[in-house]
């Protein structure tokens, strides 16, 4: 009787927030980790990413504006929250607990409600994959596929049975560890992605290419994404939800070893020691442009997953949000997104909204508008502790905004598995986001 209760307050809310009948909305969200337009525009100039040429055509766009520290397992979650850090408590990558031992940040450590939480709260479904800082999984009215359920890799098969508490409900794991593949050379075709760790020892062939940290592990970082595919396509086909949100990582990972498949000589006086991070605007260009001819296949493989999702019939009518969460900048002490010197601002990342009632243009946003405007586009109230505000103008929408409090239920958070967190560190380390 209680839920019955509950679930008529909500649908009446619904209606009050112009939510409900016929204007109950779809959204999906694609994340993909460091894409930035720099090194997608040239593409599309050439004609190699038609997909993405055509969507930021038909799509609202705009240079992402992100935020200090421009930490994936941070913003992220800003993006999720429509909070800062200071608010939702994820600092870092990692943190020291007591006896100086090291642990990764946890969903048990998030202090605000995401979006998948405040569509809950309405009887809304959310179906959320391989988003930074889920695991322990959430208990909602959806399915949750953590972002550790990519450490099924690392197990052996008759092992994969140890990852059971990655995704919630537990049945769903059961169901998704039969789409793992392991085989490297066949992600490869199918992918369209090279080997990465080949193209640097033809460049470098008396070089080791494990001792870069992220290219040593980068076939595993190339396995992982696939599995990201194999379990969205799973999801997104077989169940029915209201907000769907999905995170690729590949464009980041690229761009942290992309120097070491450029020829020292094209390098030569690039980067050097000192406080003084300017180069002169033509060799930007030029190193920048190299750097996008690196990564079209990364790219491609991007277009080929946004065509596949956005064409797909069952979301016709949906609104698509494609976002990162940062981009890249070359200065004189390398091309990167954290650490950067005194007085440079953090490089914005790319974001496109497509759909129905989607005015076409350049816009403005930064990372803290995503949740807010979700919540906008489903007709549902904003939290009015948000550092976000909803993306009104680019929608021919007449949205009355409301707002409320939403908070999170600490009696649903479960504990991280200690072997987990070990597979985290090692992950992490293997980035060279921590020591």
């Amino acid at each position: 009787m209680k839920r019955i209760l509950v679930l008529t307050i909500a649908a009446l809310l619904l209606a009050a927030c112009g939510g409900g009948g016929k204007e109950k909305v779809r959204v999906v969200v694609l994340g993909f980790d460091g894409a930035n337009w720099p090194t997608i525009d040239p593409l599309i100039a050439e004609g190699k990413l038609p997909f993405i040429q055509k969507m930021k055509k038909e799509s609202a766009w705009a240079d992402f504006q992100t935020d200090r520290p421009t930490k994936s397992a941070v913003v992220w979650t800003n993006i999720a929250t429509g909070k800062t850090m200071l608010k939702h408590g994820i600092l870092d990558f990692a943190f020291v607990k007591a006896n100086n031992i090291q642990v990764p940040y946890s969903n048990a450590e998030k202090r605000e409600p995401s979006l998948w939480h405040m569509l809950d709260r309405f009887g809304l479904r959310t179906v959320v994959i391989n988003w930074f800082v889920t695991y322990p999984p959430d208990q909602f009215d959806g399915v949750m596929v953590s972002d550790r359920f990519r450490q099924i890799l690392n197990k052996k098969p008759e092992a994969a049975n140890e990852c059971v508490d990655t995704v919630q409900p537990s049945i769903d794991f059961y169901r998704l560890k039969q789409v793992v593949r392991r085989d490297y050379r066949e992600i490869l075709e199918r992918t369209g992605l090279p080997d990465f760790p080949e193209m640097f020892q033809k460049l470098h062939p008396d070089s080791n290419f494990k001792k870069s940290f992220t290219l040593g592990n980068s076939r595993t970082f190339v396995k992982q994404d696939a599995l990201v595919e194999d379990v969205t396509d799973t999801l997104f086909k077989t169940k029915e939800a209201d907000l769907y949100m999905t995170y690729f990582r590949l464009p980041d990972v690229f761009q942290h070893f992309v120097l070491g498949l450029i020829p020292d000589e094209e390098l030569e006086g690039v980067f050097y020691e000192g406080k003084d991070w300017r180069i002169s605007e033509e060799k930007r260009r030029e190193i920048i442009g190299r750097i996008s001819r690196l990564m079209e296949p990364v790219y491609r493989y991007m277009d080929r997953l946004l065509q596949k999702y956005v064409s797909d019939p069952k979301f016709k009518d949906a609104y698509f949000l494609v976002m990162s969460d940062h981009g890249f900048s070359l200065y004189g002490g390398g091309y990167n997104h954290y650490n950067l010197p005194e007085g440079m601002e953090p490089p914005p990342g790319i974001l496109m909204i497509k759909g129905p009632a989607v005015r076409p243009g350049k816009t403005s946003a930064c990372i803290y508008d995503i949740a807010p405007t979700v919540l906008y586009l489903m007709g549902l109230p904003l939290d009015k502790n948000m550092d976000g505000k909803p993306l009104r103008d680019v929608f021919k929408l007449s949205r009355k905004v409301r707002t409320t409090t939403y908070r999170l239920d600490r009696d649903k958070k479960s504990v991280a598995r200690n072997a987990s967190d070990q597979d985290t560190l090692e992950e992490l380390k293997a980035l060279g986001y921590i020591n």
